[in-house]
């Protein structure tokens, strides 16, 4: 059920998308699906398959397209979006051993999709390395939960969310390289490990309580 899972990452509606899919652990990938959730129903956008190719169902032929030489990237670029394209997207990659791994991607309209203003909180680190992003807050009260994210011109994708419980739950592309102390009451501390050149974004941590919000964004 699509809906029930986190959005991995929600995308600003533009005539030409990458909506992103890679595997993030070896394993070698038997078939990649696309699809897109719609109210009663997933209608099937295209299959990858190592062997037998690409297809792509006829309502999106001429209007996406994939990287021909990379098994690995499942990405699925739009060249000719519509408003209707506005919606969840799923990405499922079936791969041995490790079984299947999903991805849901929401597509919104531009005046839907907000970046915010960007803080004088710098990080540092270069490729291959590890940052830590330190959040400290006082809200006063019950936190309810932490969430942290990755911030484009035109993306934003879920990193990691701590619930009151200090129980995780991580973004398809970051778990297993993100690290998070979910016990503290007063700061949330993120490591994120090998840093590629799509990590060098904006962060942020948006605590929540029961009548207060606090958000603190960081540059790396």
């Amino acid at each position: 059920n699509v809906e029930a899972k986190f959005v991995d990452s929600t995308v600003k509606l533009t005539e030409k998308m990458k909506l992103d899919c890679v595997y993030p652990k070896k394993a070698t990938i038997i078939q990649t699906s696309w699809m897109k959730s719609n109210l009663t129903y997933k209608e099937n956008i295209a299959a990858l398959h190592p062997v037998y190719g690409i297809h792509i169902s006829d309502n999106y032929k001429g209007r996406i397209h994939f990287q021909k030489d990379s098994s690995e990237d499942s990405s699925l670029y739009f060249v000719k979006s519509t408003l209707e394209d506005v919606g969840l997207y799923c990405c499922s990659i079936q791969t041995f051993p490790d079984g299947t791994w999903e991805k849901v991607i929401k597509i919104i309209q531009p005046d839907a999709f907000e970046v915010p203003e960007k803080q004088n909180h710098y990080v540092f680190t270069e490729p291959g390395g590890n940052v830590t992003f330190t959040c400290p807050y006082n809200i006063g009260g019950l936190v309810q939960q932490v969430m942290w994210e990755r911030i484009k011109v035109d993306q934003m994708d879920f990193i990691v969310l701590c619930n009151s419980l200090g129980q995780k739950s991580f973004g398809s592309d970051f778990e297993g390289r993100t690290l998070v102390d979910c016990t503290s009451k007063t700061s949330s501390m993120m490591v994120l490990q090998n840093i590629t050149a799509s990590d060098f974004a904006m962060y942020r941590c948006v605590v929540t309580g029961r009548n207060k919000t606090f958000a603190m964004s960081f540059t790396l």
